[in-house]
């Protein structure tokens, strides 16, 4: 669902009232469209929702801005203006670096080992600190997970709700998690031997290394805090000097 090109126009008229420029289309999601913006010499990523569902879900909606304000972590975007006028309701957030993983194992990206510990230690270690805020982020996907190389980034907190209501058998996130990991794990000829193979029993893993996956992916005892699964993969995979 595009916007038409008279509604394209009443957005770049929207935006030109705080200083903002509209500079091209980003993708279309669930719930809206992101576009890239500027101000001054800063760009931006405006996130307008689809007007059907400002109507029926407003409420929920604002959730993500609610949350946004709460956080404040290099790995996630800053909240910078909710727009909400002139029939459009947006965010207007922080440009956070590099691609997208899913994107990287479309390209064919090979990730290596190294890679993905480090992935995994950063994306861990973000959700720990959204864990103190009691916050659960609830789309962790290859698609939401942004990398530079060195650098990780977690977006669209779109589905994010307080975590008292997922104290339950299932935690999306710790679920989420592993599931990246077995769709970069598959693109690591260090780690599998079938490429596109999700099969964590094809993995060449430790027992120790594959014990914290299949706790994430609910196969073992499951994980029911990130403390210790911080904990438990700085000692499995994060090998001392």
């Amino acid at each position: 669902m595009r916007l038409s090109g008279s509604r394209v126009g009443t957005l770049r008229g929207t935006l030109a009232r705080d200083g903002f420029r509209l500079i091209k289309t980003l993708g279309q999601g669930r719930f809206g469209t992101a576009y890239l913006v500027s101000r001054d010499t800063a760009h931006y990523v405006l996130k307008v929702f689809y007007p059907n569902d400002v109507k029926r879900r407003k409420e929920k909606l604002a959730l993500e801005s609610k949350y946004l304000k709460k956080i404040d972590h290099p790995a996630i975007p800053q909240l910078i203006q909710v727009l909400d006028r002139d029939g459009f309701y947006g965010l207007v957030m922080e440009q956070m670096p590099g691609q997208s993983l899913e994107n990287l194992l479309e390209w064919d990206h090979a990730f290596n080992k190294t890679e993905i510990t480090a992935i995994m230690e950063q994306l861990i270690a973000v959700q720990d600190y959204l864990s103190g805020l009691q916050i659960s982020h609830r789309d962790i996907k290859t698609d939401n997970i942004l990398w530079t190389g060195e650098q990780l980034s977690l977006i669209d907190f779109g589905s994010a709700r307080n975590v008292p209501r997922f104290h339950s058998r299932f935690d999306p996130d710790f679920w989420g998690s592993g599931d990246v990991f077995l769709r970069l794990a598959s693109n690591c000829e260090e780690m599998t031997t079938e490429p596109k193979s999700f099969c964590i029993s094809q993995l060449a893993l430790t027992k120790e290394e594959r014990n914290v996956i299949e706790r994430l992916l609910y196969i073992e005892n499951p994980y029911r805090d990130f403390q210790t699964l911080k904990k438990d993969f700085k000692r499995a995979w994060i090998k001392k000097g």
